[in-house]
């Protein structure tokens, strides 16, 4: 083991390993747990084997008693809340739409496992254990179906978008027609109580019978006066 420790490639190694260490984003929070350990504390409580993207959280999350949630940062939590996303129904187009697997989601967010250790799986797992006999073939597919999916459900997303916006325009022309609508009807009731106002001041006209007569009168008048 010494003799091994002295060669270069392993120092190399070792050095590589540490770097990679410090510099590591969304690090690992249980310790000494490994995910062995804690799928197995998972099944024996829920009856059932965890997906990769709940022992993800698991390593990278923890519970408060308060009901909130500690993420290791804030990186891990974002890319757990898009692939939480991505499982869950959509209320946009929830007949056409597809949900992502668990396995799909997280392939998708957290990108191709390379050769080795699988990631969020128990010690031991590589690739053609994880995938199957088609290996790398059948990722490849999965995740060449899941980006056509990704890409449908953006357009559906912009086809919305615009259709939203067109009924916003829609709806501030109607909004500017019943604007001029109501000053118009302002106008027309200024319109007619001005009227209203000008006949009520206007003298009453005399008709041609009262002419007739206060002219009788006069004469009537003009006659007695001549008498005396």
């Amino acid at each position: 083991m010494c003799e091994m420790w002295t060669t270069g490639d392993e120092r190399r190694f070792a050095d590589r390993n540490k770097q990679n260490c410090a510099t590591q984003s969304m690090p690992y929070r249980r310790g000494r747990t490994s995910h062995y350990q804690l799928m197995n504390d998972f099944s024996n409580m829920h009856g059932r084997t965890p997906h990769r993207l709940e022992v993800f959280k698991m390593g990278r999350c923890k519970d408060l008693p308060d009901g909130s949630e500690s993420w290791v940062d804030e990186e891990s939590r974002r890319r757990y809340e898009a692939m939480n996303q991505m499982i869950a129904p959509s209320d946009i187009d929830s007949e056409s739409h597809t949900t992502a697997t668990p396995e799909e989601a997280f392939i998708s967010v957290m990108g191709k496992d390379r050769p080795g250790r699988v990631r969020c799986a128990i010690s031991g797992e590589t690739l053609s254990t994880w995938y199957g006999s088609t290996g790398t073939s059948a990722y490849s597919e999965r995740e060449r179906i899941m980006q056509e999916q990704l890409k449908a459900q953006e357009e559906k997303l912009k086809a919305q978008v615009e259709k939203m916006n067109q009924m916003e325009e829609k709806i501030s022309q109607l909004e500017n027609v019943a604007s001029k609508v109501d000053e118009m009807s302002l106008l027309l009731s200024q319109i007619q109580a001005s009227q209203a106002r000008t006949q009520h001041v206007l003298p009453p006209v005399q008709s041609e019978s009262d002419s007739e007569t206060d002219e009788a009168a006069d004469d009537y008048l003009d006659h007695d006066d001549h008498v005396s």
